[in-house]
């Protein structure tokens, strides 16, 4: 990186888990939703801006002891994050294993970057992308004996102008909901000083029989890397594990990540716009206008910046997290800890979204796959499709990342990033009913969509 893209590392701590708070060795079993991700490299990675106005003295001496307190004393209600994933010999698949000792990595860096880099990394702007790298941490093997480390966090401080927080979980472990729960739990602890009354009622669920049901009779349909995990030795298994930790970080090239908002208002006229050519009975949230909004903003650009080639799909695939927590049979508490994510799928020909009414088409199609989404449905391979096709939506706006105080006032910016190409929707900073919504491309698609995504409101109005 350019000498301010850089970030000097000041010390690594390992937080444990409150001393005597958890047993002395804990399992988890994977379930079969947890293995989805077992063959996704690049870990889930959150990134927090807040402005903080003090020097670094006070921020070594007052704020850092807290967030390391804290820390420790949020893990013990959250103990299998400090632990490993790992394969016994003696069990059928891999699980999470918490022993006494086992800690959670947390890098303390000070930036490097000019003066003013804090406000334009936590603005909504264009920016290179490969800036934000530095601030995130890499889960690291501690050993050869527990190579999957499941949690790493990083605190980046930028002087007399404010700090980031920056995670890197392994999917694997827990999805969005079950992340923003373990943040969210430690800002509040952070907040009140060490105090956990905030939490106590919201603590994690790691009961897992309501999932048995799964594990046999849907283990084929619902786990497509399943056949590759079977025939998996330990030693692969292990070897595998810090193959993908090796390369866990792609750093984007030629690429630009910038965020978009859309207001309340906007909502409001892109619903008005479906309803008004569209009869059926539609699932029609502020979330769904929005992802066809954007989904047809998206390929739009992208036929607009491309050379046309006629050899080339002529298809185009989203796919739309769900929380499957409240639909299962009885159902989950949202407080479940692990995976309980579905994806809905969509596939259309290209040009049904490029047409005059392409955004109403879009929405009519989510809306469907909404109504008659089961998490027991045989399972779309996406590995097979073509990637420059595929339109993917990560986190969720009902995480209410913005929320996250920790006792300096609300973020000024959140990047959740779970892979180069995935589109993050999420609560809009001090905007009721709003979206953020952050993604990287190519910058001559990025210019297409920015004029695309403001004209076309614009012409709602």
């Amino acid at each position: 990186f350019p000498h301010h893209h850089t970030v000097n590392v000041v010390d690594e701590f390992q937080i444990s888990p409150l001393l005597g708070s958890v047993p002395t060795t804990a399992t988890l079993p994977l379930t079969v939703l947890d293995t989805y991700y077992f063959f996704a490299p690049i870990p889930v990675r959150f990134l927090f801006f807040y402005e903080i106005h003090h020097p670094k003295t006070y921020f070594m001496e007052t704020i850092l002891p807290n967030i390391k307190h804290s820390l420790s004393v949020t893990l013990q209600h959250f103990y299998p994050l400090a632990g490993n994933l790992t394969w016994p010999q003696e069990s059928t698949l891999p699980e999470i294993l918490y022993e006494s000792g086992d800690t959670v990595s947390l890098t303390l860096a000070e930036s490097d970057y000019d003066d003013d880099y804090f406000y334009i990394l936590s603005g909504n702007q264009s920016q290179d992308p490969s800036m934000l790298v530095p601030l995130i941490p890499k889960l690291r093997s501690r050993s050869s004996e527990k190579v999957g480390p499941l949690l790493a966090i990083q605190i980046t401080l930028f002087p007399n102008k404010g700090i980031s927080i920056g995670l890197a979980i392994n999917h694997i472990v827990a999805d969005g909901r079950t992340i923003t729960h373990f943040i969210k739990s430690w800002a509040s602890i952070c907040r009140l000083d060490g105090d956990t009354s905030l939490i106590i009622d919201s603590l994690p669920f790691y009961d897992r029989s309501s999932l048995k049901h799964l594990k046999k009779e849907m283990a084929a349909q619902l786990i497509l890397g399943m056949e590759h995990l079977l025939g998996i030795t330990k030693d692969k298994f292990n070897n595998i594990i810090m193959h993908n930790y090796a390369h866990q970080q792609i750093v984007p090239v030629n690429k630009v990540r910038a965020t978009f908002t859309m207001l309340s208002p906007d909502i409001k006229k892109l619903k008005q716009l479906v309803l008004s050519k569209e009869n059926e009975i539609l699932h029609l949230s502020s979330l769904v206008v929005t992802c066809a909004y954007v989904w047809v903003c998206l390929i739009k650009a992208r036929e607009s910046s491309s050379d046309n080639d006629s050899n080339v799909s002529d298809m185009d695939y989203f796919f739309l997290p769900a929380d499957f927590r409240t639909r299962l049979k009885p159902p989950l508490p949202l407080t479940y800890f692990g995976n309980c994510v579905d994806s809905i799928f969509v596939a259309t020909k290209t040009s049904s979204l490029t047409g005059a009414d392409g955004m109403v088409f879009a929405a009519k199609l989510i809306s469907n796959a909404i109504l008659k989404m089961n998490i027991y449905d045989i399972k779309v391979d996406t590995t097979k499709l073509p990637q420059d096709r595929v339109t993917s939506i990560s986190s969720s706006p009902k995480f209410g990342v913005y929320e996250t105080d920790y006792g300096w006032g609300k973020p000024k910016k959140v990047e959740c990033i779970s892979n180069e190409d995935s589109i993050t929707i999420s609560d809009c900073p001090n905007v009721e009913g709003g979206f953020e919504i952050g993604f990287t491309r190519n910058k001559i698609e990025m210019d297409a969509f920015d004029s695309l995504f403001a004209n076309s409101l614009a012409a709602l109005y």
